[in-house]
């Protein structure tokens, strides 16, 4: 039997990220943007959450696709748990669209469907019976967002 793993679906204008859900922190609604200079347009600023400033990061304009407008009323930010060791980048976060789903996942119903990624922190490109969903990698988004804020 193959351990199931419960996962979050972010709807990232017209994308499916699908991620362990113990790597999102909370989905908030975007109020406030501190923005910062001269930083890639994917890097839209910070989010205050719980006292911490947490980096909001376009994924899609990362990605090089254009970025959903902000006015509409769907656009959230998941804030996501940075897994590195670096204690002063505890978190950072994405601009999503809607509400996410949960599911629960088995390795046995994922299948690499070996399309060229063309997103510096999409890890695969993944099918499941009900659709095809981008796998983040973490590791990567988080080294390219540290990277921006850094310098």
């Amino acid at each position: 039997m193959s351990e199931e793993i419960k996962c979050m679906i972010l709807k990232i204008n017209g994308d499916e990220l699908l991620m362990p859900n113990a790597s999102v922190a909370e989905i908030i609604p975007i109020k406030n943007i501190i923005n910062v200079a001269n930083k890639p347009a994917w890097m839209l600023g910070y989010l205050d959450w719980r006292g911490h400033s947490v980096p909001l990061v376009s994924f899609e304009a990362m990605g090089e696709v254009r970025m959903p407008s902000l006015a509409s009323g769907n656009v959230k930010a998941a804030v996501l748990f940075s897994i590195g060791e670096d204690s002063n980048f505890p978190f950072m976060s994405i601009l999503m669209q809607d509400a996410p789903s949960i599911i629960n996942v088995k390795e046995a119903d994922v299948i690499s469907n070996k399309e060229k990624i063309n997103h510096p922190a999409v890890g695969d490109k993944v099918m499941m019976a009900d659709g095809t969903y981008s796998i983040i990698n973490l590791e990567k988004l988080e080294s390219i967002v540290k990277e921006v804020m850094t310098h």
